[in-house]
């Protein structure tokens, strides 16, 4: 697989969406807590940033292990195989509260209560 353009092309690109996912989440972390130590506030603009955020990373972060998932091939599959338990992992994660698609209906809501 290593010589495979496809393949490295693929990489390449799954490397790219995971560190725009972590650029992402970092920059708003830090700009959250860059405020709220300047004004001691959580604003909603901080609850919606960091909303959206963390949701949108927790669904790039399962489409990066889903694209190494399949790479893997057939024996992915097997509890033996690294592949198979952080695929499970990724799952569960995005199974949680803060995974919820709703999170983008909540953060679209308030963007368009501002424009009104």
């Amino acid at each position: 697989m290593r010589d495979n353009g496809a393949v490295q092309g693929l990489i390449g690109r799954t490397e790219g969406d995971l560190r725009a996912a972590r650029a992402y989440l970092f920059t708003t972390a830090t700009a959250m807590w860059r405020d709220l130590s300047a004004t001691g506030e959580f604003s909603t603009a901080h609850r919606s940033a960091v909303r959206l955020a963390a949701t949108w990373t927790i669904h790039q972060s399962a489409k990066v292990v889903d694209t190494a998932y399949h790479m893997a091939g057939a024996t992915a599959v097997f509890r033996s195989n690294p592949f198979e338990r952080r695929f499970r992992d990724m799952h569960a994660i995005a199974q949680q509260i803060q995974a919820r698609d709703t999170h983008y209906e909540e953060v679209g809501k308030a963007i368009l209560a501002e424009t009104l």
